[in-house]
């Protein structure tokens, strides 16, 4: 009877080791040692050629091993044996004669070890990133009163009509919007392209132009996002007045 206890109990506890080890296997399907993934664009289609980076976040900053992914969209990096890692991708892509380097979106964002993970990526034109503080992968749209000219501006509504694709050659939509207002008033998560701007104040045009140009002030503006070095948003500037 002890023997055939004890049978029973080992081969509970051998039941129970292999189901966690198929467990975790199909949880991770990652390759021991190295972070792989897959990399997709607003379709749901491989990309090929973007710059995935995975830091070492034991170590600090600057401690990065890169790869890019191939023609399928899937990469494939070689980790430390020692370390905590983070992944990121970036798209570069060139747009109305600009260039702008795009974060994607992953995932999984957290940490994982050397023993390897995959974290696959998407890019995605607006909604906000896992990190509240690093804001939306969408561009911005600042507007500042003209000096001497104060509104509430919380009353200011903003139209943006999309002309011609978006960046990812999609059409846009017509964005209808109440800015946030800080110390000048802002538009968040514009999915990236060029609009026409034009702004009202409790139902009365304001007129708009680019901030410190040298353009005359108008019914509309047309505006295109210049990528901010320090944040990576792509941001525009108008000032307004009535």
């Amino acid at each position: 009877m002890r023997t055939n206890t004890l049978l029973y109990t080992a081969i509970f506890m051998f039941s129970i080791f292999n189901f966690s080890c198929e467990s975790s296997s199909v949880e991770n399907n990652s390759t021991n040692g190295y972070a792989t993934g897959l990399i997709t664009d607003t379709n749901g289609q491989p990309i090929a050629g973007v710059e995935v980076a995975i830091e070492n976040t034991l170590v600090g900053y600057h401690s990065t091993a890169n790869g890019v992914t191939d023609t399928n969209g899937r990469y494939k990096i070689q980790l430390a044996t020692v370390g905590t890692y983070h992944a990121s991708a970036y798209l570069n892509k060139q747009f109305n004669g600009k260039q702008y380097k795009l974060e994607l979106h992953c995932d999984q964002n957290d940490a994982f070890g050397n023993e390897g993970a995959v974290r696959n990526f998407q890019w995605k034109l607006s909604g906000a990133k896992p990190i509240a503080i690093d804001g939306f992968y969408g561009a911005t749209l600042e507007l500042y009163n003209e000096p001497g000219y104060y509104i509430d501006e919380n009353d200011i509504i903003v139209t943006l009509t999309p002309v011609g694709s978006l960046i990812d050659g999609s059409t846009g939509n017509t964005l209808v919007s109440s800015p946030v207002v800080t110390s000048y008033s802002v538009v968040n998560d514009i999915p990236l392209g060029t609009y026409t701007v034009s702004a009202t104040y409790n139902g009365t045009s304001l007129k708009l132009k680019k901030l410190d140009s040298n353009q005359a002030y108008g019914e509309t503006s047309n505006i295109e996002f210049e990528q901010e070095i320090s944040t990576g948003t792509p941001l525009a500037r108008l000032s307004y007045n009535q």
